[in-house]
This record gives C-alpha cells, sequence and structure tokens, in this order.
C-alpha cells in the first residue's frame, strides 16, 4: 500500500503531476481536482462496499497520509449499465467522509457481468459507446473526480476467445473513454493484474504500453500470488520482477501505482494423507491486517523470506466426517429406475443415500498463515519510490492495523 512518504524528483520532466501532460502525449492537458496535483506521490486506497464504517475510518483518522479515495461500489450490468454493489446510504457515508477530508473521489467500477459479455460489449461500436457514455454520466452526474476501471472478467474467464482478440478492443475501449472524460475534465483511472518476468508472465491482456499515454492512474494489482495452496501473498521479488518490467517497456512512472494488499490468508491444510479429516478442517479463510493477534491465535512468527509475516502450527483436529452422496445414476432412455425417479419427484431417498454422519475422525492439520504488516507494507512503498513510481493503493482502507499509516508517513 503506497505511502505518502514517497517523494518523486521535481527535476523529471515527463512527469504526469495530475492527468497526463501535453508535452508526453501531445494532447491538450485538462485541470481536475487540484488536489491530485500535491503531494507527488500519496497513499491512496479501496473502500470495499462490505467494509462498513472501518473503510470510513482510515479516511478520517489518516488524511494526511491519504491522497485520494476509490469506493469499490460500481459493477456492470449484462447490457453495459452501471450498478451498485453496496447500499446507497454506506456509500453517500464514505464520500461525505472523503469529501469532509478534502480529498479526490476516484469510485472504481468492477467488471460484473458473465464470462465473455463485457468482451462483447467492448468489441461492439455502438454498445461500447453506450459503456462509455454510461460511465461518463455516472462521473459528471455524481461529481466525481474521475472514474478506476477494474475489468478482470476477460482475464480470467473468456471462453473461446484469445488474449490477442480481446486486447484491441479492450484499447478502444480505453481511448474513447479517456477522451469523453478528459473533456469533462475527469480523471482515468485503470487497475490491471501485473505482468513480469520480462513480459513471459502475467496479463498481457491488458496492453499496458498502449494505454499508459491514454490513462491518469494505472494501478497494478502486485498481490494473490498464491491462493490456492500457502505461500506469500505478494513476495517482495515478485514486487521487484513487476517494477523492472514497467521500467524496461518504459511505462510512465508518473502515472504508476502499486497496488499493496492489507490482508493475508491462513491456510488449514491435511498434514497426513492416510488420515481422514472432520468436516471443516481442510479451509483457507482471508485474513486482515489488523486481525493478525486474533488469526495466530498467540502462535509466534517470523518474518519470511517475502518480506511477510508467517506462521505455522499443527493441530489434532477430531469432529464427524459427512459420507458424500453416491453420484448420480443416468438410466438409459429404455430403462425405469423407481427410486431415482421417486427422489427426483420429491420423496424421500432410500436410508443408502441419505446424508449421514460417521463415526468420530481425527486428523492433524497443518496451519499457515502468510499476511502483511506495517513493516512489510513500507518495503513495498520503499520499492515503489525507489522506482519513481506515483505511489502505492491499498486493497483496502479498513483492512490495516494501527501502525500502518504511521510508519508510511514516517
Amino acid at each position: 500500500m503506497v505511502a505518502t512518504a514517497l517523494l518523486l524528483s521535481a527535476c523529471q520532466p515527463d512527469r504526469v503531476i495530475s492527468g497526463w501532460s501535453a508535452q508526453s502525449t501531445g494532447r491538450a492537458s485538462f485541470t481536475p481536482h487540484p488536489e491530485l496535483a500535491a503531494p507527488a506521490h500519496f497513499v491512496s486506497g479501496w473502500v470495499p462496499h462490505w467494509s462498513g464504517d472501518s473503510g470510513m475510518a482510515a479516511i478520517k483518522n489518516s488524511s494526511a497520509a491519504v491522497g485520494d479515495v476509490s469506493p469499490f461500489w460500481y459493477g456492470t450490468a449484462n447490457n453495459g449499465t452501471i450498478t451498485r454493489l453496496g447500499t446507497n446510504t454506506n456509500l453517500q457515508k464514505v464520500i461525505a467522509a472523503t469529501r469532509a477530508a478534502g480529498l479526490p473521489l476516484i469510485p472504481t467500477i468492477a467488471d460484473s457481468t458473465g464470462a465473455g459479455v463485457m468482451s462483447g460489449i467492448l468489441g461492439d461500436p455502438a454498445a461500447r459507446a453506450a459503456h462509455v457514455k454510461n460511465i461518463v454520466d455516472l462521473v459528471v452526474n455524481n461529481n466525481y473526480d474521475g472514474i478506476d476501471i477494474d475489468y478482470e472478467v476477460f482475464a480470467f474467464n473468456h471462453p473461446g476467445e484469445s488474449w490477442d482478440s480481446i486486447k484491441p478492443k479492450w484499447i478502444a475501449f480505453v481511448s474513447e473513454l479517456s477522451t469523453a472524460l478528459h473533456a469533462n475534465s475527469k480523471l482515468l483511472s485503470i487497475t490491471v493484474p501485473p505482468v513480469w518476468n520480462g513480459g513471459n508472465s502475467g496479463y498481457t491482456v491488458y496492453a499496458q504500453q498502449e494505454i499508459a499515454p491514454m490513462v491518469d492512474r494505472l494501478r497494478l494489482m502486485v498481490y494473490d500470488f498464491n491462493v490456492s495452496s500457502p505461500g506469500p501473498i505478494a513476495p517482495m521479488n515478485w514486487v521487484t520482477d513487476v517494477l523492472q518490467y514497467s521500467k524496461s517497456v518504459g511505462l510512465p512512472v508518473g502515472k504508476l501505482q502499486l497496488g499493496v494488499p492489507a490482508y493475508g490468508r491462513h491456510w488449514a491444510t491435511q498434514k497426513v494423507a492416510t488420515e481422514t479429516c472432520p468436516d471443516g478442517a481442510i479451509r483457507r479463510e482471508t485474513v486482515l491486517m489488523k486481525n493478525i493477534a486474533t488469526a495466530t491465535a498467540g502462535h509466534d512468527g517470523v518474518r519470511d523470506g517475502s518480506g511477510e509475516l508467517k506462521y505455522t502450527w499443527t493441530e489434532s483436529v477430531t469432529g464427524p466426517r459427512t459420507k458424500p452422496l453416491p453420484p448420480p445414476v443416468v438410466p438409459p432412455a429404455s430403462v425405469v429406475i423407481a427410486e431415482i425417479n421417486a427422489a427426483a419427484n420429491g420423496s424421500p431417498l432410500q436410508p443408502a443415500l441419505r446424508l449421514s454422519p460417521s463415526a468420530m475422525v481425527t486428523c492433524t492439520v497443518q496451519h499457515t498463515v502468510y499476511v502483511p504488516d506495517s513493516t512489510s507494507v513500507d518495503q513495498r512503498s520503499d520499492a515503489a519510490q525507489a522506482a519513481g513510481w506515483r505511489g502505492i493503493i491499498v486493497w483496502a482502507f479498513g483492512y490495516e492495523d494501527i501502525y500502518m499509516f504511521p510508519v508510511l508517513a514516517a
């Protein structure tokens, strides 16, 4: 999560202070919210619609260290219109807190359409134009300072369509949205997953090089390196690799923000393969930075080589194991199986098909927790500073502990 303490050398002639500059893009400049011009680097943060008052507390209590706020409150419908994800009452509270703090307001729109839908919208010139208008109307009608676009579905779920075919649609969309927003003196932020390993790994569908001249913020979500199995969320060597790639392709550092997690994960995995674990013993759950002590239940941690805190312990767990239902039977059309038909028609299942607990079972569970703290967040902020980036953006405000902002501002 980016620190307000980051300082970019004022002698860089192509630095984009707010929006894009005529020198670096050849376009006429525009004038967004004055606070977007100072300080040169700052901490931004997303406020999820489910975070409640905790997200607002970060805005109210740390406004001196915060540069702008992005309520994560909007989604997209399959017809290209914009939907609200959380309650309007809570959104208005976040808006009021942000404006009371004198901070720019740049809400985020997430792609909440089904697989392949957004790609279809962006590929149709009329549908794309309508979608752009819906976004601009949202920004102008609510007097937002800009908008942040976080469209992840077509990177992870693109049935029957290659990234090469999606990319030009995406570039056209960003270009048209940029033009429309800038015509209204509004800012465009784009949030994307990163590219690393010299461009051989990551999410090239987002065309970072091509869209960089069109946008005012390019936010890279450098987290979730490990999800399904235990490991660091944002290992420092991966962060460094992303920074190096961005430099190698000449991305404008004045626009770049490093997405930093204020959360980790707790994995409970089966340690002995021959044992049978009770229901619920094997799981994965999110751990917020502010809840480290509770989540680790007093176990000692170490500073992992990734820069994050790591906690490990084992536990013997005893409880019931529910027998699974047998797989469904699909008989030939000419065969009638009375029990299956009866069950399908709502009659009680035969005793052998009912879910029933087995005898109590015991297994050894391996617990592994990786989670950032204020030190690891500051480490990533320092890396962004050394690379000349505009700053960091935290996922998410309300997840941090009480030490994060003071450490970043030190």
